[in-house]
């Protein structure tokens, strides 16, 4: 099935400005073309994209997919295009970024030493962060976020599946055992990430069985960096999202705790990492170039391929 790439992009400027005639406003468009354009698609796919009226324009539940779709269709077109481009023109200025506690380590510097390895006059600042900034007034190109959009006005790129379990040091885990289900747990010593006034509650779940675990922490911490150090020198189990603990595992100084178990409710169990940013129309190349270049090499990164 043939699909026409410019009707793809009328539909996607559509949906974008959110009506026919602000999208020919914007690309000159006229209205009847892009009408005509989008008529013709839609019979193509044999399926109704936009539910029209005199007021309103709302996207259908499979327009809704399709139009995601057809923004990841457009951006790797872009780049592309892009890739070219770059072999002619040197890529330089200013990227700021924002991103979380304890992912500097095992994914922002790895991704910024290799992109500035093939662009060395790009410039990097990057602000570790809980507070979710506001892009526009706190000069903030991409930010890393987990889960999903609360501003609409944003677009959101996953980075990124993880999710978080329990581990522990193989040599905490000899001389304390194994714990084989959650509520043995009670008997270990326990390290927690946790604000400093919240109590330590554990949700597990295993298909229909669920349990949870008031935690009386051993070591309670803010921060998972300082939890995996914590485990690895032997003071018990701890809970990590897997993104920062995957190396670990990987040289098994740390080893997973109860693996038929998963942490919940955390989405099904999958947390998703996500660039945000303003509008595409806004993004300057460097900013282009960056977040299509780590959502290509995060997996790369955590897996240490090239």
């Amino acid at each position: 099935m043939a699909i026409d790439l410019n009707s793809m992009a009328m539909f996607t400027k559509v949906v974008e400005y959110k009506s026919f005639t602000e999208a020919s406003r914007r690309t000159g468009i006229p209205v009847s073309t892009i009408s005509r354009r989008i008529a013709l698609l839609e019979k193509s796919l044999d399926v109704r994209l936009l539910e029209r009226s005199t007021r309103k324009l709302r996207l259908t539940e499979l327009g809704h997919e399709y139009y995601e779709h057809c923004c990841r269709a457009m951006q790797e077109l872009e780049t592309a295009n892009l890739v070219i481009h770059d072999r002619q023109t040197e890529v330089s200025g200013l990227l700021r970024i924002s991103v979380p506690p304890s992912l500097e380590k095992c994914l922002v510097i790895p991704l910024v030493i290799r992109f500035q390895a093939l662009y060395p006059k790009a410039r990097i600042r990057i602000w570790i962060t809980n507070q979710k900034m506001n892009l526009v007034e706190d000069n903030i190109d991409l930010a890393m976020r987990v889960g999903g959009l609360e501003d609409s006005s944003l677009i959101a790129r996953k980075l990124i599946e993880y999710r978080h379990i329990l581990v522990a040091s193989p040599r905490y885990l000899k001389s304390a055992g194994v714990p084989k289900h959650p509520l043995e747990l009670e008997k270990h010593r326990l390290i927690c990430f946790n604000d400093w006034y919240g109590d330590s509650i554990w949700r597990f779940a295993k298909g229909n069985k669920k349990e949870k675990l008031d935690v009386n922490e051993t070591l309670s911490i803010n921060d998972f960096i300082g939890a995996q150090y914590a485990a690895e020198a032997d003071l018990g189990i701890t809970e990590l999202p897997s993104i920062i603990c995957h190396h670990a595992l990987q040289e098994q100084r740390l080893v997973e705790v109860l693996p038929d178990w998963h942490f919940s409710p955390l989405s099904e169990f999958k947390i998703k990492l996500y660039f945000v940013y303003p509008s595409n129309r806004n993004l300057s190349r460097l900013v282009k170039l960056f977040k299509d270049y780590c959502v290509d090499q995060a997996e790369n990164i955590l897996n240490k391929t090239d």
